[in-house]
């Protein structure tokens, strides 16, 4: 997309929260490992499996992090797509996956995982301030289709180019670059 909008946003709040939150997203999965080694329990499973399994999805949302901050954004999507399989209410893993879209420019995707990431707490700020910056970026590209569409001495095309202009102030710091968060 030629005006792609930049938002750091995904970027920059991963490489913090990554020192700070990664070892809580860690005892959040090694709760809900603790919690289904319980259950499991009950049916057979001998304890050493279920400390493997337990090690094995903490080694995946750490192979995750890793591949999410050294750019391998495709397979860090896939990475967090399979944690969300395994904790599907957990805001944390669907935050990072909505910032690992978000940085592919899947807007419609990011503002989904986003979304799942407040539902499931309604209190994840930077899941909230994320969203909202996808679903700006969904009304940019959506402003870019209908100015391209629409004809070039329209009301509508005028109204589309002055709703762009507005979104691109929105977006803009007074060095021009992208709104970061």
């Amino acid at each position: 997309m030629a005006g792609k909008p930049h938002f750091g946003c995904a970027a920059r709040t991963c490489h913090a929260a990554a020192r700070i939150v990664a070892p809580a997203a860690f005892a959040m999965l090694a709760a809900c490992a603790g919690t289904q080694m319980r259950g499991s329990s009950a049916s057979g499973a001998a304890p050493a499996a279920q400390d493997a399994n337990r090690e094995q999805r903490l080694r995946t949302l750490q192979r995750a992090e890793a591949l999410y901050l050294s750019g391998h954004l495709q397979e860090a999507q896939a990475a967090f797509e399979q944690l969300t399989q395994t904790y599907p209410r957990n805001a944390e893993i669907w935050f990072r996956l909505g910032n690992t879209l978000m940085k592919e420019g899947d807007y419609d995707g990011a503002a989904v995982a986003l979304q799942n990431a407040v539902s499931f707490d309604p209190g994840h700020g930077r899941a909230a301030l994320n969203l909202a910056l996808a679903r700006i970026a969904q009304a940019q590209a959506a402003l870019e289709t209908a100015h391209a569409r629409l004809d070039s001495n329209s009301p509508e095309r005028q109204q589309a180019e002055e709703l762009q202009r507005r979104v691109r102030t929105l977006l803009a710091t007074p060095n021009g670059e992208g709104q970061s968060r």
